[in-house]
């Protein structure tokens, strides 16, 4: 693995297990040095700890599209750990330009000083950085309405496999990487993204459990896909949101 393939990553996806469960979101890969890093902002402080609070987690790089020449897709195995960024001085240095760069909303809120200043409590970071132990290789989800990601509960941290839907039935998946995981609590993770200008972003999830050869579905998700684009007003409301949530959990010796 190299920096390189993490820089021609778009979107991807963290998984990891806690009390026994399978969990997993949608991230924006970053890296700093020879190191991936996730970077959440204050309004995902919950999120954030309880990816670094996993003692393994993965990070699949499987989306193919707005991707770089170097892009291949992988699945990444390592131990996190938390880098508190409260003052978003690291994250504005080390990490700001290639979320500029590869998560077109962020400029909106800190393309330019001034930006900068005024969206402050968007800098302020918690990082989660990975120590990569393996790499393996992955296939692509070349179509979002019918690749997901399967990830299982295992004994050893999350095991995560590229599914593909037949008939739109999440009961009824092929797998299209080699192997098959072992039975245990499993999610079937979906995500689409309205590229390049990432301006809609869904994930949904599909909760149960493999048996080996199927995933018996306890729980689906209310919609799937993109929907509707949002209006004026709903965006406005948006940010608000974030900066509401960013704002009250950020330290207060720092706002």
């Amino acid at each position: 693995m190299t920096t390189d393939e993490i820089a021609a990553a778009s979107l991807a996806e963290v998984s990891w297990v806690a009390a026994g469960l399978p969990r997993i979101c949608g991230v924006v890969p970053l890296a700093r040095g020879d190191v991936p890093v996730l970077a959440f902002t204050y309004a995902d402080e919950d999120l954030a700890r309880a990816v670094a609070g996993a003692p393994v987690v993965t990070l699949s790089l499987t989306e193919p599209r707005s991707t770089g020449t170097a892009f291949r897709p992988l699945v990444l195995v390592g131990r996190p750990r938390l880098v508190e960024d409260p003052s978003g001085d690291l994250f504005a240095t080390d990490l700001l330009p290639q979320e500029l760069r590869r998560y077109p909303p962020s400029r909106l809120l800190a393309d330019s000083p001034l930006l900068q200043r005024e969206h402050w409590w968007y800098l302020a970071r918690l990082l989660v950085e990975i120590d990569v132990d393996a790499v393996m290789p992955v296939v692509a989800r070349e179509d979002p309405a019918r690749d997901h990601l399967l990830v299982v509960a295992g004994t050893d941290g999350p095991i995560v496999q590229v599914a593909r839907l037949s008939d739109g039935d999440p009961c009824r998946v092929a797998l299209r990487s080699h192997g098959t995981p072992p039975p245990g609590p499993a999610v079937l993770f979906g995500q689409d993204a309205s590229f390049p200008d990432l301006e809609q972003w869904a994930q949904w999830s599909y909760r149960g459990r493999w048996d080996g050869a199927a995933l018996q579905v306890d729980q689906a998700p209310d919609r799937v896909g993109l929907g509707r684009p949002p209006g004026l007003l709903q965006r406005w409301r948006r940010q608000r949101d974030l900066e509401r949530r960013c704002v009250a959990a950020i330290p207060r010796s720092v706002r």
